[in-house]
């Protein structure tokens, strides 16, 4: 605010629109009331500000001098995906990424595949944090949502809901597989791109969450918004078999993997402040907590 009249501690509507627009550019939730995270960011001091800002601004001039005029960038602490094709971006989408103990890794790849209605492979980590706890309280669980059970042959293993409860006390030796539908939490899309980390792009059937602030909610894959958007793109512009995509598109369980013409070059990449296209200095959380303090940026 250029002005604002001391008059004691009336919280005005004026006031009210500013603090507004300072939650806006800091990625909090506009709601005007002075939380602890507003008031972290109010506290600091103009020098800090400025120091974050600038060593941000320099580490992402250099990053983005080295990319190709084509690609697929992900800012984790923004909770954004951008889409950049020959210099020009053509694509911005909302994400969702690692929770602070699931971190999503910062790395470098190429998309080679999109997976139409994909299945999902559950990782033997969340299966042991995140389905054998629901199992143990409702042995349907698996059931509702269209979970199937092989061991480690490919056989299909049925169970009673009692039993299946009985088993996640245990080692669970099996192998679950979400297959696709409404409840598959992939999706309708995943995009592919080799790494170590087993992560990838992919939609979610949770859309409500992307209205959220903070969006650090996911197992360390990253769930794009417009995936939907991403992957009629890259129908359009990148797909071997484009005919077949069109011909499977009101098909919303067979999975079916598409190449790349050629592989999308993806980065994910961590800067916490940066000035937008309207000239506006953005900032926002050390949500993975990388820098105990400003003089680490450097």
């Amino acid at each position: 605010m250029p002005h604002y009249p001391d008059n004691g501690y009336d919280y005005s509507d004026t006031l009210a629109t500013a603090v507004r627009h300072f939650q806006l550019r800091h990625g909090l939730k506009e709601d005007a009331v002075i939380g602890p995270n507003t008031l972290y960011w109010l506290n600091m001091s103009p020098r800090t500000r400025a120091t974050l800002l600038a060593q941000m601004f320099v580490a992402e001039t250099r990053y983005r001098a080295q990319l190709p005029d084509s690609y697929i960038l992900v800012n984790v602490p923004a909770y954004h995906l951008q889409l950049v094709d020959e210099g020009s971006t053509v694509l911005q989408s909302k994400v969702m990424v690692g929770l602070p103990y699931r971190q999503t890794p910062l790395l470098e790849s190429r998309i080679s595949s999109v997976v139409l209605n994909p299945g999902w492979h559950v990782p033997r980590s969340i299966l042991r944090k995140d389905l054998l706890p629901h199992i143990r309280k409702d042995g349907n669980y698996l059931n509702q949502r269209n979970f199937r059970v092989f061991d480690y042959q490919g056989n299909l293993v049925e169970q009673t809901p009692e039993q299946w409860q009985q088993l996640a006390y245990g080692r669970f030796p099996y192998r679950v597989v979400q297959q696709p539908g409404a409840h598959s939490a992939l999706g309708r899309f995943k995009f592919h791109f080799e790494n170590s980390f087993d992560v990838y792009l992919h939609d979610t059937p949770e859309k409500q969450l992307f209205n959220r602030a903070d969006r650090a909610l996911s197992s360390g894959c990253v769930r794009v918004e417009k995936a939907n958007e991403l992957a009629q793109w890259l129908a359009q512009h990148r797909l071997r078999d484009p005919r077949k995509w069109h011909d499977m598109q009101q098909d919303f369980h067979t999975t079916q993997w598409f190449a790349l013409t050629q592989p999308l070059p993806v980065y994910i990449v961590y800067w916490t402040a940066w000035v937008d296209q309207q000239g506006t200095a953005q900032f926002r959380d050390d949500i993975y907590h990388k820098f105990s303090s400003v003089a680490e940026l450097r």
